[in-house]
């Protein structure tokens, strides 16, 4: 058995349990069998991928202690993210003729000099926006939790390639969540930085004043690895020497009204065990939720127009259904709705900076309900009701999903931490207390131990 996390299966190269090109086998071995269910890459390089497991194993052999940091660590990489050699297709119709990428994304870049091995491109929604569709060039991906619900999205792949074990970890963006939305429904970990801390340069953009990339994988710790290797600049900024201190919204945000009872449940949970271990839950008044709603809501709607608007005019066919009617719907956005959301931005952000001035992070739910069938996803689902995800590409504020228990229907539920500008890596510290605390792991190896494998619709792959 491949272990999960990054330390435990370089440690096994190490002892000489487990070889790296093995393990990349295993892992391709993997992607063809479960493609046809799952569908979570659009395309997988197996020559690349043994090639450079080989060049790793034979550096393993011949300079154990030289090794890179994520040396043998096995990625997906969504397919709106430049790897060279390997196309670029945003999943969508419009881009199947374009040539592959001639150099790597700087993200991916950094990525490979850490030693990170590339097996393929991570299936997403159209350009990051249009889906779940059912018309575009490779199905949306699947939930492996259960097989024909939402993984989450846009970076729907690479929730399920990590949680498929399709591969260790993967690299996603995020625009309104979509690195937490996948994490939070697959029952991983997954990391927005800080706005621009990684680069986003050979990165498809969707949204200018929102886009963020960053690590999905099993624990806090790979997440950390990972975006060491992404932003190896980042503030060593530590967890206070002291009890955790979390902020909750008061009542009269508005969040219990949002929840499905199991979720306003599991958060009350969550918030008892937090408790039980030593952490402060402190009530904090946050800035109006429909305020920041509507701000992050004008903005990514705007600025996907802005992009796109003509090319999808101009070639109208080419693109999925649900992409184009949203980006035909952004383009009727009034530049002075525009400009005073970019406005409403700085106030808003201001105004959650000092809220979370007396708390180490504020806590909020993953996700508002438990993932549902990918066929009753609604078009516009984002736009319905506040969406908890946006608030952090709104203020550029680091955010982080942690899951934290399974629902009665057997499908991860999940919070998320907002943390400080700038301060990743103490966000990151605090996240690593409380994912011990939830033990989530532990939860999911009882769960499995106890349903079918995938074949059967009941639970990731073993």
């Amino acid at each position: 058995m491949i272990p999960r996390h990054i330390a435990a299966l370089q440690n096994a190269y190490r002892s000489g349990q487990l070889r790296i090109t093995d393990v990349v086998q295993t892992q391709l071995d993997r992607i063809a069998e479960q493609q046809p269910h799952l569908h979570a890459y659009i395309s997988w390089h197996a020559d690349s991928a043994l090639k450079q497991a080989a060049l790793q194993q034979q550096q393993l052999d011949t300079h154990p202690n030289a090794l890179p940091p994520l040396f043998g660590v096995s990625l997906s990489i969504k397919d709106n993210m430049d790897v060279a050699g390997m196309k670029t297709s945003g999943g969508s119709f419009s881009q199947q003729h374009q040539p592959a990428a001639t150099q790597d994304a700087t993200a991916v870049a950094r990525l490979r000099a850490a030693g990170a091995i590339i097996l393929g491109k991570a299936n997403c929604h159209e350009f990051a926006f249009g889906g779940p569709s059912f018309d575009l060039p490779v199905p949306p991906a699947t939930n492996p939790w259960k097989a024909g619900y939402f993984p989450g999205g846009s970076s729907s792949g690479s929730g399920t390639t990590v949680a498929a074990e399709l591969c260790l970890a993967s690299i996603g963006t995020d625009t309104a969540g979509s690195i937490r939305s996948p994490s939070t429904n697959c029952g991983l970990v997954g990391l927005k930085p800080t706005y621009g801390a990684v680069p986003l340069d050979g990165v498809r953009m969707l949204s200018v004043s929102l886009d963020h990339a960053g690590p999905l994988a099993h624990s806090v710790e790979d997440c950390e690895r990972i975006f060491t290797a992404l932003c190896p600049q980042a503030t060593r900024s530590a967890a206070p020497n002291r009890p955790i201190r979390l902020g909750i919204p008061t009542s009269h945000w508005g969040l219990k009204a949002l929840l499905q009872p199991e979720v306003h449940n599991m958060m009350e949970g969550v918030q008892q065990q937090l408790q039980s271990a030593g952490v402060e839950i402190v009530p904090v008044s946050l800035p109006s939720l429909e305020a920041l709603h509507t701000s992050s809501a004008l903005l990514m709607m705007a600025e996907v127009a802005y992009v796109f608007g003509p090319k999808v005019r101009q070639h109208f066919e080419a693109y999925g259904q649900i992409f184009r009617g949203r980006v035909l719907v952004g383009e009727n956005i009034p530049a002075s709705a525009y400009l005073q959301a970019t406005q409403d931005k700085l106030r808003l952000t201001q105004a959650l900076e000092h809220s979370l001035q007396a708390v180490d992070a504020l806590l909020l739910p993953g996700a508002t309900a438990v993932a549902g069938p990918l066929n009753h996803v609604d078009t516009f689902y984002f736009l319905t009701q506040p969406n908890l995800n946006a608030i952090a590409n709104l203020s550029g504020q680091p955010a982080i999903a942690l899951p934290s228990a399974i629902s009665e229907e057997g499908l991860p539920m999940g919070i998320q931490l907002l943390g400080k500008h700038h301060q990743d890596h103490a966000l990151l510290h605090i996240a690593q207390r409380i994912e011990t605390i939830l033990d989530f792991a532990h939860q999911r190896d009882q769960h499995h131990a106890v349903t079918s494998p995938l074949g059967d619709n009941h639970g990731p792959l073993q």
